[in-house]
This record gives C-alpha cells, sequence and structure tokens, in this order.
C-alpha cells in the first residue's frame, strides 16, 4: 500500500467505513477524489449536498475531471447512490464552461469564418513574404512591422482573399480587386451592431493592404497611389467621427448612469439559461461598471488576484500597483485605491459565478492563491489584454480611457475642488498640484471620501427611478 492510500484511509471518515468491500476497488484517483470531497462536506458542514455543493467542490479542485472521478467513487459504493444524479447536474454545468467553444476579444462567443481565410490559406508568395517580415521583425529588425501590425496585417489581407475568391477575382492586389473589397466592407452590416461598419475599422483594414503593398514593393505606383489616397480619405472620415466620442459621453451621463446600467447588465445574468453566457455577462458588466468609479485606463486588463488585488478587511484592496503609463516616473507612489464595498458584487460575481455564496471566501482564497486574471473566459483562460476596453467600446463608442474624461466632466464643474477629486480617482499628478498630495494616508482617505461622493450620487440616482 503507497504512503498516500495509508494516510488517506488512516482518517477518521474512512475509518468509519473500514473493511467496506468497495475500498479495495479504488484506484488512488478515485480515492484521493473521494477523500476531497469528505473533506469539503466537513469544512462546510454539509448534511445534504446539493448542485451547487458539488459544483463549488469542482471550481475549488480540478473541475469537470475531478467531478467524473467522484461520480466514479460514489457508485462503487452505491450504484443508485440519489448522490450521482446530483453530480450530473453539476457535471452539466462545469463542461458547458470549460468545453465553451470560445470567445472574441470583448468577450461574445465566436463563430466560424464568414468573411476571411486564415494565413494558411493566402497565397503562396504572400505567405513567404509574410515569414520574411516575421524573421525580420525576430530578428531584430525594426524596419519591419510589429508582430501584433504583421498579424493584424494578415487578418485583413485575409478578409481581401475571402473577397476576390469569392467574386473570381485574380488572387492579388489590383484596382478591380480594391474596387469590390472597398464596396463590400463599406456597405457591409455588422452581425453584432446591425449597422454599417466604423469608420475606424475601414481605416485599419485599408491601412494594412497600402502597408502591405508598399513594403512588398512588386506593386505599380498607381496602385500604390490609389491605396494612399483611399486611406487618407477614410482617415478624414475616421476624424470627424471622433469628434463625436464627447457628444456621445454626454448622451450617455455621468459615472452614476454607466454604473446603473452595469448593474442592470448584471441582473440580466438570471436570465440567460447558458452557464457560458452567464458567465460572459458577469465579465461584461464588471468590465463596464468598475472603470466608472475608478478609472484605471487600461489597466484593469492587468489586475490579478494575489498579486495587485487582494480581499483585505472587508474590501478589495490594490496592492504594490502602479498605473502601467506611468509606473516608472520618479517618486511614483503605488495607487492606495480600494473597491467600495458598494461595488465588490462585480467583482464578488467574476468569482463566484453558478456558485453559492457561502463559498465565497474559499473562492477568494483560491483566486489569490492561483493568482488568477481578474478577466477569464468561461474555459478559465486569460481574457484579452484591451476586453475591458472594447467592452466600453460598444457602450460609449471609444475604449474605456474616456472614462477619464468622464470623472473630469462630471467634477469639473465643481471648480478646484472638483478638479483635486477628479485627480485623485484618476491617479494623475502634476507639479502644480502636488500640494494637494502630501503623504501616502492623506491621498488614501480623499481617495475614498471622493468614492464615497460619487457613489452617494448614484444611490439618489437609484431612489430616483
Amino acid at each position: 500500500m503507497s504512503s498516500e492510500r495509508f494516510q488517506i484511509l488512516a482518517k477518521p471518515n474512512w475509518q468509519k467505513i473500514d473493511g467496506h468491500q468497495a475500498i479495495d476497488t479504488l484506484n488512488l484517483d478515485l480515492l484521493c477524489a473521494l477523500d476531497s470531497f469528505f473533506d469539503h462536506i466537513g469544512h462546510f458542514k454539509l448534511t445534504l449536498p446539493t448542485p451547487e455543493d458539488f459544483l463549488a467542490w469542482a471550481t475549488l479542485s480540478g473541475g469537470a475531471k475531478d467531478l467524473r472521478l467522484l461520480s466514479r467513487g460514489l457508485s462503487a459504493f452505491d450504484a443508485v447512490d440519489p448522490n450521482l444524479d446530483v453530480i450530473d447536474v453539476a457535471l452539466s454545468i462545469i463542461e458547458a464552461k470549460e468545453t465553451f467553444r470560445g470567445t472574441d476579444g470583448k468577450g461574445r462567443p465566436t463563430y466560424g469564418r464568414s468573411v476571411s481565410v486564415p494565413l494558411v490559406e493566402l497565397p503562396e508568395d504572400w505567405q513567404a513574404f509574410l515569414q520574411h517580415l516575421r524573421v525580420r521583425r525576430i530578428g531584430g529588425d525594426p524596419s519591419a512591422p510589429s508582430l501584433e501590425i504583421q498579424k493584424r496585417m494578415s487578418q485583413k489581407l485575409g478578409q481581401y482573399i475571402f473577397l476576390v475568391r469569392r467574386d473570381g477575382l485574380g488572387e492579388d492586389l489590383h484596382q478591380e480587386g480594391l474596387t469590390a473589397f472597398y464596396g463590400d466592407i463599406s456597405t457591409r452590416i455588422s452581425a453584432r451592431t446591425g449597422t454599417l461598419l466604423r469608420p475606424a475599422t475601414l481605416r485599419a483594414t485599408w491601412e494594412e493592404l497600402e502597408r502591405f503593398a508598399r513594403l512588398r514593393g512588386s506593386y505599380s505606383e498607381e496602385l500604390g497611389a490609389a491605396l494612399k489616397t483611399t486611406l487618407a480619405m477614410l482617415r478624414e472620415e475616421e476624424l470627424a467621427v471622433t469628434q463625436l466620442k464627447y457628444e456621445k459621453m454626454h448622451g450617455l451621463g455621468g459615472p452614476p448612469d454607466i454604473i446603473r446600467e452595469a448593474f442592470a447588465l448584471l441582473g440580466k445574468t438570471a436570465n440567460s439559461s447558458s452557464p457560458g453566457k452567464r458567465h460572459i455577462l458577469r465579465n461584461r458588466a464588471a468590465a463596464l461598471g468598475l472603470p466608472a468609479i475608478l478609472p484605471l485606463r487600461r489597466d484593469w486588463d492587468r489586475i490579478v488576484f494575489g498579486k495587485t488585488l487582494f480581499w483585505d478587511r472587508g474590501r478589495y484592496r490594490f496592492r504594490n500597483f502602479k498605473l502601467g503609463k506611468t509606473a516608472l516616473l520618479d517618486g511614483r507612489r503605488t495607487f492606495p485605491a480600494s473597491i467600495p464595498p458598494r461595488m465588490s458584487c462585480f467583482i464578488d460575481a467574476l468569482l463566484l459565478h453558478d456558485n453559492d455564496p457561502k463559498y465565497l471566501g474559499a473562492l477568494r482564497a483560491k483566486a489569490e492563491q492561483e493568482q488568477r486574471p481578474l478577466f477569464v473566459h468561461p474555459n478559465g483562460t486569460p481574457a484579452i489584454k484591451s476586453y475591458v476596453s472594447r467592452v466600453w467600446s460598444e457602450v460609449a463608442g471609444t475604449g474605456a480611457t474616456i472614462a477619464r474624461t468622464m470623472i473630469h466632466d462630471h467634477f469639473g464643474a465643481k471648480g478646484e475642488e472638483g478638479l483635486t477629486k477628479a485627480m485623485i480617482l484618476c491617479d494623475q499628478y502634476s507639479p502644480d498640484t502636488s500640494g494637494h498630495y502630501r503623504g501616502v494616508s492623506v491621498h488614501q482617505r480623499v481617495f475614498n471620501a471622493t468614492q464615497g461622493d460619487l457613489l452617494e450620487e448614484f444611490e439618489e440616482l437609484m431612489s430616483t427611478n
């Protein structure tokens, strides 16, 4: 008998059933699964485990794999144990999340390609040139585009090739193909929004076509000039739309209005029958609501439990955290922020998902121990780095950085005091205002009071609706 098996069977729980004939039939994996669940029952003082209890145990241990082991282990003792049906309910939920087919950058389900081809289906000479660019960049050549730009270039070229193949045109850059492609993308209706593609999307697409033609250097001057002309036109259209973002911001209202919308989105999770979609809705609610009370620029996407975010003294608190854009400036202090209790429900939801609230403490500890990113997909993989900003782009028409503008706009009408509050919340410093921030303790008190002011306005807004 192995030492691990001996240690398990020596526990009081197993001594009570010592001599049962099923024990000898259990391999070590089954024995460990049963022992872990027995410990779970004792720790949480369970009497009649529910699907939520089995789900929480699986979440805290090895997921669907361990649930299957537990089911096999229990069936060895009693093939008609009622708990087996309860386990099946929990297993269906956790399997739905683990096998979720994936999400896009905004956390929505992804679907098959319908407007592009993958890199491996591009013309062979294009693939060879793109590989050449990649090798140059990895080798340290700064004149080659960054790998991120190269990835985007391949995607846009894939859309172009999809179109010319569909229309039976030659598989290269030429005026006939470009005219057909522009006509397609400029009139394409987004399946998500039901509207035409945004000018920024059109500009980004044409930018990569022009970049590819310019870098390759094998196309006529006429074709290059035509690409540049269309690109300039698209940039002007994008600039005009950018000027409207502030009008859209005022149409949305202030931070309290965004917070209210986030709470409404969080409330919709109960309406979905899909575990994966419920997970996505909780992600999106948090991505919308949290920047409205704490505008961290793009840094919400790099928050990690147990590394920069901790549960301590009744709040989620930041430690060892500096905003990425200014973290290396001389004298930069760590950000003294915390999440107000009224807003903790968004982060709680990211940890709990479909689990019973009684397991929240254990799930917090697990997330900190594993240093789990704040935003993960239903299958547990980390969300894309620009996830929060992309969620905001759907609501405000621009990224989450507009949250800072909204904070300044909201508090700016209150004069110098309002400006100081806005700069505190946005973690902004300058020589002219450094006197406002003498010492971390002063900063912390003002920060908490400022968040309180904003949440009071939110509560008043909620009570009048």
